[in-house]
């Protein structure tokens, strides 16, 4: 072969070596170009590069809520930011099939592959610190308004907020439960909100003596609705300890003097004829009926209530909302709030993708994408979101009284979140039993105390399950 054909071959080699590499740097590695260093200008929010083109891969799975508040806040964000082009796979089939996704994904090993943004995050690869921390968000100024911080407008347990020590998500979304009300019978009957327990007590007393039922519950989902409105009563009465027994999970917090307290108050509560007779076996909607009928004054639910219900709910129906008020004279009332969030970062993703990620979690924040998720059934995290959407008209009624209370001075938040979700056999009828012994304990079956034991019996064995299962995975 002469000398010619020689660089001719090795010429071809040479570019089909590159070409093969050019190609392998196609691949989810090559989401960002340029250098490291920002050499060119840079976003004053911010400080990320403009020059700098940015690929960002998202997941989403479509559900409850839907997806166009979220297609909003990528049009937006990518509009204002020209350089960041955001690529979002939609899984129509909701949550539990982007959680097979994702499963799949992580089992793989193939960090590349791994969404750059995770809608949801599991509970033990947080623990294993495969996930970024996003504390610095808490202390950012809000991109529509700078001189507000995130932490200055949301409200939340901070046992809920800071897992493991740091913040992986923010809060987007609220889920309040509390006690609604039917503000026209309290008018009629010249009732204030009562602000403690005495004044709660004096206030059913005088609506059963008009011939009203005080409260009413969905009585075959007792193990939720009746914590949605009386889960705050051991916290407001056993304090910091409790709620860190609970958020722990340590031994026998079902025997613990807050929780029976509360089991006795409730008691003793549907002994005095305060609960509506058809409690023990109601289910949602029925409870609801006789609470938008005005046969029950009062009602254990969510921020949904109005709109499950607004085809039977009277035009002129006026909603009350507060937090069962378990707390003594003089103490805050605590309000049953936990938040929802999305955004979740993979640990080993390049720095600048993480940065851009984590300012599209603070651009979520903004009011009119918080107008858009509350127009689809949800709850916006901002404190300040009625200040400027108050009189808007798709907002459900039973939404707007609840963000109200959040801006009342005697409200304290609290969530019965725990450190780790521990699922096992034995632990998973805990929340039977539970719903079980409310029944039980209002039909005059049972007393608090056996209601307790049965209770923290239960919960014990998952515990000691939990123990063994992870002795054996140690070993």
């Amino acid at each position: 072969m002469d000398v010619r054909k020689k660089v001719c071959v090795m010429g071809i080699i040479l570019l089909l070596a590159s070409l093969a590499l050019l190609v392998v740097g196609c691949g989810n590695k090559a989401d960002v170009t340029g250098d490291s260093e920002y050499s060119g200008g840079v976003y004053p929010e911010n400080g990320l590069p403009k020059d700098q083109k940015v690929k960002l891969r998202f997941i989403y799975p479509v559900a409850g809520h839907g997806k166009e508040h979220f297609q909003y806040a990528v049009e937006t964000f990518q509009k204002r930011f020209p350089n960041v082009e955001i690529d979002v796979r939609y899984i129509e089939a909701g949550l539990v099939a982007y959680r097979d996704i994702i499963r799949s994904l992580i089992q793989s090993g193939d960090e590349d592959e791994i969404y750059d943004w995770l809608y949801a995050a599991d509970q033990q690869l947080i623990a294993a610190g495969k996930y970024e921390p996003q504390d610095e968000l808490w202390e950012r100024p809000l991109y529509d308004r700078p001189d507000v911080k995130v932490k200055d407008v949301i409200d939340v347990d901070p046992r809920e907020l800071y897992k493991h020590g740091h913040i992986y998500c923010l809060p987007t979304g609220l889920s309040i439960f509390g006690v609604f009300y039917n503000k026209q019978i309290f008018d009629d009957l010249g009732l204030e909100e009562p602000k403690n327990w005495p004044e709660f007590i004096k206030v059913c007393e005088k609506i059963k003596a008009h011939g009203i039922y005080p409260m009413v519950m969905d009585g075959k989902h007792a193990a939720n609705y009746f914590t949605f409105g009386w889960g705050n009563m051991p916290f407001a009465v056993g304090g910091e300890e409790y709620a860190d027994a609970a958020y722990y999970q340590k031994p026998d917090l079902y025997i613990s003097k807050p929780f029976i307290v509360f089991l006795e108050r409730l008691a003793e509560f549907a002994k005095k004829g305060y609960l509506h007779p058809g409690t023990a076996s109601f289910d949602h909607t029925q409870s609801q009926m006789e609470f938008i009928q005005g046969k029950a004054a009062m009602i254990t639910n969510g921020t949904w209530i109005a709109n499950e219900m607004k085809d039977v709910t009277p035009p002129d129906f006026k909603w009350g909302f507060m937090p069962l008020p378990g707390n003594a004279p003089g103490e805050k009332r605590l309000l049953n709030l936990d938040s929802s969030g999305s955004g979740y970062i993979w640990k080993n993703k390049p720095e600048l993708i993480k940065k851009w990620v984590k300012e599209f979690n603070l651009w979520q924040l903004n009011l009119d994408i918080q107008l858009r998720f509350a127009k689809a059934g949800g709850v916006p995290a901002r404190k300040d979101f009625l200040e400027k959407y108050e009189q808007e008209g798709e907002l459900s009624p039973s939404v707007k009284v609840a963000l109200e209370i959040l801006k009342s001075p005697d409200i304290a938040v609290f969530s019965d979140t725990t450190e780790r979700v521990i699922s096992n056999s034995e632990m998973a009828k805990v929340h039977k039993k539970k719903g079980d012994c409310y029944i039980a304990l209002i039909t005059g079956r049972m007393t608090p105390e056996e209601a307790a034991k049965v209770i923290n019996d239960q919960y014990m064995k998952g515990l000691e399950l939990d123990i063994k299962q992870n002795a054996q995975k140690d070993g």
